[in-house]
């Protein structure tokens, strides 16, 4: 497995549109190698998910994992999904603060609202479907991701850029 290079806000592949992942794909060797280099990029870089766009790759799939991470300390734990071809259904209007970070904005953080609880569905990396209710810190991981995969970041969705703060400034005076 390979740690891949994470591209950065400004990098124009960050605001296209994924193309969905043929299923006969997705048992090939190269895209099964692929998902493993971008689990071994998230946990190298300490995210709960990443996305195909985030190093480069313009395929509908992303990764998603909580487990004691230090970005994310106070986090409910969720295990890892590798999701292709993803679709998000909302389960209900309750909608909740989310605090995010992106490893393709490094060191910023920002307040914005997600939903609560959604039912997640796609294929996984054996190429089987599935469905699943996520709800709290990972439903809004899922959703974070799946904006990757529509050219879409998390200043995107921000009502305000007030909020908009550096780690070190987010860790004095909004995670109190």
């Amino acid at each position: 497995m390979a740690v891949l290079e994470v591209i950065k806000m400004g990098n124009p592949l960050l605001r296209k549109v994924s193309e969905a992942v043929d299923i006969d794909e997705i048992k090939s060797d190269d895209f099964q190698g692929f998902v493993d280099d971008l689990i071994a990029t998230m946990r190298n870089k300490s995210g709960v998910g990443i996305a195909a766009p985030q190093v480069g790759v313009l395929k509908r799939v992303f990764t998603m994992e909580a487990k004691k991470n230090e970005r994310y300390p106070d986090k409910k734990s969720f295990p890892l999904s590798v999701v292709i071809n993803p679709r998000i259904e909302t389960l209900s209007d309750e909608m909740v603060d989310s605090w995010e970070g992106c490893l393709s904005i490094p060191g910023i953080r920002g307040r914005l609202k997600r939903y609560k609880t959604v039912k997640l569905s796609g294929y996984d990396i054996k190429g089987n479907r599935f469905e699943k209710v996520l709800d709290d810190f990972s439903a809004i991981v899922a959703q974070h991701e799946l904006d990757h995969l529509n050219g879409v970041l998390l200043i995107d969705r921000m009502p305000s850029m007030e909020t908009l703060s550096f780690q070190e400034e987010y860790d004095t005076y909004w995670n109190v």
